[in-house]
């Protein structure tokens, strides 16, 4: 039985460095999507007959389950006047994560298509966007990716928009941007030709390791966020979240203008515990189906990362959760005489965040379940995850979504200009 050593916590940075429906539908294999068609999915999701004014108009790339959407929608939400987000166009290769898409925005379908194919006629037959958002593949970017960078096939679809986006008549290249990827794609000649393909139009901010701990959330989840407008709308630097003031120098190329300031853990002591985020209505069934097997505790206990409803951390939920041991935190079912005493002791950094020195009883800990992950993503009640899908596929495509705390945060951000137009 077991107790607990420390980790250490990873320190945010940040770099400054018409709407037309797609109707293109294709049976998700055997995954019928729930439909539940009176959702509005966002309170800033446009409904059909929203003035084109008051919209925003957004092309995604690597779409996802929507959760840049969501994000967007509730950051336009609270604006005066009140905006709402009309889609374009969202586009991604997964068939689970399009049925999560097309479940939470019945009214325009996903395309699967991979970006590596696109061509500029096709993006221009989409019409004009005020912003485009894309979270490309980030394996080849990771130590487990063996970080190759723009070598690894996976990188050869961002690669290829990139290489479009000149060609592109100006009136459809968006008026903002946003781009997310893991911590170390700040070092990789993507970004390099990323950034310097925006810069002759755009002024652009990038921030490296931006959390949802710096929000007050109770999990970490370092992220790279690269932001661009067009040149004229100008950003309102006064204002700009997850900043410290320290700048840095974070580009090859200094002509870039590009710079890398520090994120800020000012908000982290408000963090809600994350039993705030537990689900009280699991049946006694589901609970029991959460349960991390004896085959797991008794071989990988060294490696698990354990939390309590009182925790104010935890580990980044992966695609891979549930399935590897290194996926994210579990749950101790009754933390009462296994995490508070001599079984275990509590990592570095605090959060309440546990290692074990020995196995587990059978059945102690659990694995969040979907809904409660969605939840710490910032997802409501009113978030979808169709019951035809299995959990191991909602914790791949849950896994590898976003912060929506973080993207609307940023967002808000993004869509405030200094210029009027």
């Amino acid at each position: 039985r077991g107790g607990m050593h420390a980790a250490a916590q990873v320190t945010p940075r940040v770099v400054e460095s018409r709407t037309r429906h797609i109707c293109h539908r294709k049976r998700v294999g055997d995954v019928r999507v729930r439909r539940r068609c009176a959702v509005a999915s966002s309170p800033g999701d446009a409904p059909r007959d929203a003035d084109a004014d008051s919209s925003v108009s957004l092309l995604e790339f690597y779409s996802g389950s929507g959760m840049m959407r969501r994000a967007l929608a509730n950051a336009v939400s609270g604006s005066t006047p009140r905006r709402v987000v009309r889609g374009i166009g969202a586009i991604d290769n997964s068939q689970v994560a399009n049925a999560v898409y097309e479940a939470n925005f019945p009214e325009d379908q996903p395309v699967r298509r991979n970006v590596e194919h696109l061509t500029t006629d096709f993006l221009e037959k989409l019409g004009d966007a005020d912003v485009w958002t894309a979270s490309p593949p980030c394996q080849p970017y990771t130590r487990k990716g063996l970080e190759k960078h723009g070598e690894d096939a996976r990188a050869l679809s961002f690669i290829n928009l990139l290489q479009l986006f000149p060609e592109l008549a100006p009136g459809k290249k968006p008026h903002r941007i946003l781009v997310e990827n893991v911590v170390g794609f700040e070092t990789s000649a993507t970004r390099d030709l990323l950034v310097n393909t925006l810069l002759p139009g755009y002024d652009v901010r990038e921030f490296v390791g931006v959390s949802p701990s710096d929000i007050g959330v109770p999990n970490t989840r370092p992220r790279y966020y690269l932001l661009a407008k067009r040149k004229g709308l100008g950003f309102v630097d006064t204002t700009k979240p997850f900043q410290s003031g320290e700048n840095v120098n974070g580009t090859p190329d200094n002509s870039t203008n590009a710079g890398l300031n520090r994120g800020t853990n000012k908000e982290k002591e408000n963090a809600k515990p994350l039993g705030a985020y537990l689900d009280p209505k699991l049946t006694k069934n589901e609970l029991d189906a959460l349960t991390v097997p004896f085959s797991v505790t008794g071989k990988y206990w060294r490696w698990l990362d354990v939390v309590t409803p009182g925790s104010t951390t935890c580990q980044c939920f992966t695609g891979g959760y549930g399935k590897t041991p290194f996926g994210g935190s579990v749950l101790a079912v009754d933390p009462r005489g296994f995490v508070d005493g001599e079984n275990c002791s509590e990592q570095h950094g605090g959060g309440s965040r546990f290692r074990l020195t020995g196995a587990p009883p059978r059945g102690a800990l659990r694995y969040f379940a979907p809904k409660e992950i969605a939840a710490v993503h910032g997802l409501n009640e009113d978030w979808i995850l169709p019951e035809t899908l299995t959990r191991r596929q909602l914790y791949f495509t849950l896994g590898n979504s976003i912060s929506v705390q973080v993207v609307e945060t940023l967002m808000r951000w993004l869509m405030e200009d200094a210029v009027t137009r």
